[in-house]
């Protein structure tokens, strides 16, 4: 495990700063919306274009990985992070689009270089909790954002809250520089860059069965997961009734749950059963517990509602690490970047479609309930369909 630790506390730190810069404007959502003229729910188009960036990058980041290295590549896209949230703070549209996109080119190296560097150092029978520590950066980083960056904008304004989260990228960046020889030796810097590196990705996650079948999956569970880490907070506020403090710290309970459910899950899936029927039962449960969530009004207690948003957390966004351990457990050998590359294209675009339709679908009927349950239920059906066992071949014994 000592070689293992030090690689693994640097990428989970690199994980949750991510996580923190991206979500610092959909967990503002409600005062940046209102200083911008637009409705807070139009948030879910700001997300779609952070992930239609990301997606891209994701799957063609390969080359850049391998030439300059895992760490260094994150390193500067928390740089790029840092500069859309500076260019947020002039208070415009159009530099929050702009916005979107630096923090998608930001955002998309992540994961594959965790894969990279954690795929060549953890031992086969420990990678899915490894995987899931790392994982568990994105809903600790929630949870920090939940707690600190509602304070900030309700007391200095949102702009201030930009400002706080601006530092932290620099100082995560600054924090992981002693990991860079160790972790970035197997750097080339003759490797060409290329986009055919995304090309590549798909062509390899096309041809590998079992790879289609978990992106599938990943694909509905992602768009799930995104809309309720963009919208909670919006929804809390305008449908519930709570103001954005109380509802920062609901968020933030969601994001405690999915970090130490992301590494019991991965311990399940080590020790006690496989990452396929797991990942088909936290879906099942995941989508149940929407629906409940979708119930709640300003007679719920606070305690109540701090508890349903836990257990959403716990199962829409704790699946992700078993799922990364899987795909680097069936990617072909010395191709796990770009079969993560290739999974989360398709990932990321469920985190295109998801808010892009939860937006429509709340501006269709007027219900933040009735989008959560549309989105519920897809990502139930997927769970259901795409991990059930194959039917043998007709004739077979």
């Amino acid at each position: 495990m000592r070689q293992v630790f030090w690689p693994l506390a640097g990428m989970t730190l690199l994980q949750t700063v991510s996580v923190i810069l991206f979500l610092a404007v959909p967990v503002m959502a409600p005062v940046v919306a209102r200083d911008l003229g637009i409705d807070a729910s139009a948030i879910g188009a700001y997300t779609s274009i952070v992930f239609l960036v990301a997606m891209f990058v994701s799957a063609g980041i390969g080359t850049v990985i391998r030439r300059y290295g895992a760490i260094r590549t994150v390193q500067v896209g928390l740089l790029l992070s840092a500069l859309a949230l500076l260019l947020t703070t002039s208070g415009t549209l159009a530099a929050v689009l702009v916005g979107a996109v630096l923090i998608g080119l930001g955002y998309g190296p992540n994961t594959p270089a965790g894969s990279h560097v954690l795929a060549r150092v953890t031992p086969a029978n420990m990678r899915g909790l490894v995987f899931s520590i790392k994982q568990s950066g994105a809903p600790l980083g929630g949870m920090l954002t939940g707690l600190i960056i509602p304070p900030i904008a309700a007391g200095h304004g949102w702009q201030a809250a930009a400002w706080a989260a601006t530092a932290m990228a620099v100082i995560g960046a600054a924090l992981v520089q002693p990991l860079r020889a160790r972790c970035d030796d197997d750097r080339r810097p003759d490797q060409r860059l290329s986009m055919r590196a995304t090309w590549s990705s798909l062509r390899l996650l096309l041809a590998n069965r079992p790879l289609r079948r978990l992106t599938v999956a990943s694909f509905a569970y992602s768009s799930l997961q995104i809309c309720v880490f963009s919208v909670l907070v919006a929804y809390l506020v305008e449908v519930v009734g709570l103001d954005l403090v109380t509802a920062g710290i609901a968020f933030a309970a969601m994001q405690i749950a999915g970090v130490v459910a992301r590494v019991a899950w991965g311990w399940l899936a080590d020790q006690v059963i496989a990452a396929r029927p797991l990942l088909t039962l936290i879906g099942i449960a995941g989508a149940l517990l929407i629906g409940l969530l979708t119930q709640f009004t300003p007679a719920w207690p606070f305690w109540a509602i701090a508890a349903v948003c836990a257990a959403v957390g716990a199962t829409v966004a704790g699946w992700n690490g078993v799922f990364l351990a899987e795909v680097a457990r069936i990617a072909p050998d010395g191709q796990v970047g770009a079969a993560t590359g290739g999974t989360l294209f398709f990932t990321y675009f469920g985190l295109v479609v998801g808010p892009a339709s939860f937006t429509a679908l709340v501006a269709a009927t007027g219900s933040y309930a009735t989008a959560f349950q549309v989105i519920a239920a897809v990502s139930l059906l997927s769970a259901l369909a795409q991990y059930l066992p194959a039917r043998p071949a007709a004739g077979a014994d």
